[in-house]
């Protein structure tokens, strides 16, 4: 059951008499301040329902999972741990919805209607997506040190680069002040850049999770859960990849500022460009397989073939045989090499 959703809110257009909601009959243009009209991009995409169908909290069945994985025919004490670290990794990367659409809220992109209240309940999703992916990590937690007695944990203490570190600092500093001054100057068409990157960083975290799925063959439970989330998510990836392809190739100055939005914004799967904890063995280790990799190189091409100049960021190289530093529970071998 839902508790404490509301719909998106009654507007009035101009040119129609009362309220009206949603997408049926909202007027197909914009009058600006200064009296001139623009038109409203509108994509088959059903804003409405959407918002009236959003799902809540998914169910996660602690006990089943407990079962499976502390069964004779479960996951090892190591692959254990590594699925653990990866889904801590997604969870976080799920958690920075709200640092993303702050950056989209400070700019010219606030003012598009249908983004805003499909963005809304985008957020409430992302929020429980995040939340499934913690129950998921907490489960086989608690299922490891019921099987063993002790948790263990695979680990990657490597510090982040000094451009990270700068990264944060703008982030966290420089953002709101700097981000929000060219973005306002380019006017609308940073949403093309903005859209783009939610479609890349949507369809680059649908691989992550879908990658995932033959690793949980021996967990049912889970299994069904990060199908669940997979479906979920396809809704919201869809309305991202509309409305960027729409945008970019409307106009080639849309298509320009989407690249510089992906230029200066950093890795879609960084929040705002940062740094992550772990993210050098996640990566690797979740997109292990040439297919996984392929997935994750498709998502992101998907938009930047329409886009001028040439795609920046790559995707994770193909894990090998590397060191890990562990805890004492665990020999020194076989963890994700960085990149």
């Amino acid at each position: 059951m839902r508790v404490g959703f509301m719909g998106p809110p009654l507007r009035r257009c101009r040119g129609h008499r009362g309220a009206v909601t949603g997408d049926e009959t909202r007027s197909g243009s914009r009058v600006e301040l200064g009296g001139s009209v623009t038109p409203v991009l509108r994509t088959a995409f059903d804003v409405s329902s959407y918002t009236r169908e959003a799902r809540g909290k998914a169910d996660v069945d602690v006990d089943a999972i407990i079962g499976a994985a502390t069964a004779s025919t479960g996951p090892t004490a190591r692959q254990l741990a590594e699925l653990r670290r990866d889904l801590d990794f997604l969870h976080q990367l799920e958690s920075s919805a709200l640092t993303e659409t702050r950056t989209m809220y400070s700019a010219w992109t606030v003012n598009e209607a249908r983004i805003t209240a499909f963005i809304a309940t985008w957020l409430w999703e992302r929020h429980w997506w995040a939340d499934a992916l913690h129950q998921l990590s907490q489960t086989l937690a608690a299922a490891d040190q019921r099987k063993d007695g002790a948790l263990r944990t695979v680990s990657t203490p490597r510090p982040p680069r000094p451009a990270a570190a700068l990264r944060r600092v703008y982030v966290q500093r420089a953002l709101p002040v700097v981000g929000a001054g060219w973005t306002w100057l380019a006017g609308e068409k940073v949403t093309a850049g903005h859209m783009a990157r939610m479609a890349i960083q949507e369809g680059s975290l649908q691989a992550a999770v879908r990658a995932l799925l033959p690793r949980t063959v021996t967990l049912p439970e889970v299994h069904r859960v990060l199908t669940e989330l997979i479906a979920r998510r396809s809704r919201a990836l869809s309305f991202f990849r509309l409305e960027a392809i729409a945008r970019i190739t409307r106009s080639p100055g849309e298509a320009i500022v989407a690249r510089l939005v992906l230029t200066v914004g950093g890795d879609p799967l960084r929040p705002a460009g940062q740094w992550v904890d772990d993210e050098v063995a996640a990566l690797t280790s979740i997109f292990r397989h040439p297919a996984d990799r392929s997935a994750l190189r498709a998502a992101r091409y998907e938009i930047t073939r329409l886009l001028p100049g040439p795609d920046l960021h790559r995707a994770p190289p193909p894990a090998t045989k590397h060191r890990t530093i562990t805890s004492p529970a665990f020999p020194r071998n076989g963890s994700p090499r960085g990149f």
